[in-house]
């Protein structure tokens, strides 16, 4: 009659056992479901792309957007910040829908420098000294106006300062493709995020060429000012929206 009672109780408490551990199951498989369906925003091919734009290009007209999905449709390695992909250019082809991942961008310093060039436009490098190359305060990224002076003017006898191009992205200081060290992260939900680090030295390092993205018609006047003429540069503000203007200046002029 005792083993009866004894093995009935055991029987409850190992049943009793059993519903605590499978309770718990079940709860941790809810908070999985919903875990798993939880929004994420994650970066979003609006169209077929192809390799070869940089990460602006793409945002500044919308071919990469956010979008909101489950968490559980998240490819690895999808991009959830448009920051993630600051000064990096698409190295794959993207198709309409498809999530952008990490493994589709690379700087231009493992692409290359044609990964850099906006589409109908060409790598042009320029000379440049501490005096006309802005004391070498110009980076990547940057936009340029160049002005040049030919002496004498095309009148045959008076010295001409004019604008020569009023905006050129700068897509390479020296032999230097961006102008900071970025190092790539990954977070706890498994999405890629970046942090930057400027260099310590204060010694600025004066290049000796700066490399401009031109179109055909301007590659040749400027690489006839620099043939014939002085050209200087002057650094544009990151804010600007309108480009400079100008009449050009003589000494007939120039004090007016």
């Amino acid at each position: 009659m005792r083993s009866k009672i004894f093995i009935l109780i055991v029987a409850l408490a190992l049943g009793g056992v059993a519903a605590v551990m499978a309770a718990s199951y079940l709860n941790d498989a809810r908070s999985d479901i919903e875990a798993e369906g939880e929004p994420v925003s994650v970066l979003i091919a609006v169209e077929d792309i192809p390799r070869g734009l940089s990460s602006e290009e793409l945002l500044s007209r919308e071919l990469i957007v956010l979008e909101e999905m489950p968490r559980r449709f998240v490819a690895a390695g999808a991009v959830s910040s448009e920051r993630a992909l600051e000064g990096q250019v698409l190295a794959a082809p993207l198709t309409a829908g498809e999530q952008i991942t990490r493994s589709r961008f690379e700087y231009p310093s493992s692409a290359g420098l044609a990964y850099s060039i906006p589409g109908d436009y060409m790598a042009l490098s320029i000379p440049v000294d501490e005096v006309d190359g802005v004391a070498g305060l110009v980076k990547p990224g940057d936009h340029i106006a160049l002005y040049v002076t030919f002496s004498p003017g095309p009148d045959g006898e008076v010295d001409l300062t004019k604008l020569l191009i009023s905006d050129a992205k700068v897509l390479a200081s020296g032999g230097a493709l961006r102008s900071e060290s970025v190092t790539e992260d990954e977070g706890s939900d498994g999405l890629m995020s970046t942090s930057r680090s400027q260099s310590a030295s204060t010694d600025t390092v004066v290049p000796r060429t700066l490399t401009i993205a031109v179109s055909a018609a301007d590659a040749e006047r400027v690489v006839f000012a620099e043939e014939t003429g002085d050209v200087w540069c002057a650094l544009l503000p990151a804010t600007a929206i309108e480009s400079p203007v100008g009449d050009g200046q003589t000494i007939l002029t120039v004090f007016e």
